[in-house]
């Protein structure tokens, strides 16, 4: 099914444009000799972006007291995690923003499941003391991007077959009808962008309980988040209340992957993350 994936991604120029200037960022963040000057550089290229990334290390979120008043305030008093984190974020609102009939996802919805799962495996990630965790952060946030792909063609194969929107199995569905499904396809748009294997493999493996998946960590705690960020409900009228439900994490407990420190901290981690997402809410006006 990966030829089946990269057939998708071959034209992905025509249905879901990448900004060159957010490609840049993506790719040159996660390049192992990133250059935090030059990547400055290339995002101050861009008065929307540098808004957004100074909007957001001001916020709640990283706890700064002292205002941050540009890209290179971010790297000499955040780091460079922070740098690469700020910006990928910034970066990526645009692709997931949009739409997607085919999976009931009106606008912004793929951006706050993504976001919300791209802080979660960051927190879990760093319990766990895995090595990359911005590699972790950006994978959970591209983790759907194969849904942006399959939007189109899956509305209109489901209308030519006439399929039963009731049918609960999406990623069955996708590949019923597709011959592929949205993690494959994130993989191959991903490898396409030049991304790294650290943030390429867990996307591709986000649905994925094989050997493949249970000897990658990075993969496991993006599954994992995903999952999780399932089973957590946001009320974002004027309550912003969170709820987490317990019962239904016992439930399937036993077919998710273990992390480690994840269920002594499980308590702690979810806390950590409903406060920083409510914080980060404001930001991007999720």
């Amino acid at each position: 099914m990966i030829d089946v994936a990269a057939e998708y991604v071959r034209d992905v120029e025509k249905i879901a444009p990448c900004p060159e200037l957010a490609l840049d960022v993506l790719s040159m963040a996660h390049a192992p000799d990133c250059s935090i000057p030059k990547l400055s550089e290339k995002i101050e290229q861009d008065p929307g972006l540098t808004a957004n990334m100074l909007q957001m290390a001001n916020s709640a979120y990283f706890g700064h007291m002292k205002k941050i008043t540009s890209v290179k305030d971010i790297i000499v008093r955040m780091g460079v995690d922070a740098v690469k984190i700020i910006s990928i974020t910034s970066a990526s609102v645009g692709l997931l923003r949009s739409p997607q009939a085919a999976y009931a996802l009106g606008r912004g919805e793929l951006w706050r499941h993504s976001f919300a799962v791209a802080i979660l495996a960051n927190i879990i990630a760093r319990y766990a003391k895995a090595r990359d965790t911005a590699a972790i952060y950006t994978a959970g946030l591209l983790h759907d991007m194969g849904k942006v792909i399959l939007d189109r063609p899956l509305q209109l194969e489901s209308y030519n077959r006439d399929e039963n929107d009731g049918q609960a199995d999406l990623l069955a569905v996708e590949r019923s009808l597709l011959h592929t499904d949205h993690a494959e396809v994130g993989m191959a748009l991903l490898e396409k962008w030049g991304l790294p294997e650290a943030v390429c493999v867990p996307v591709g493996l986000h649905h994925d309980r094989t050997p493949a998946q249970s000897k990658r960590l990075e993969a496991k705690i993006i599954y994992l988040a995903n999952h999780l960020v399932h089973l957590t409900e946001y009320d974002a009228g004027s309550s912003g209340d969170f709820f987490f439900d317990v019962l239904a994490y016992e439930s399937m407990k036993e077919e998710l992957p273990e992390v480690p420190n994840f269920e002594k901290n499980m308590r702690l981690i979810i806390e950590e993350f409903v406060d920083k997402y409510r914080e980060s809410a404001a930001v991007f006006n999720l």
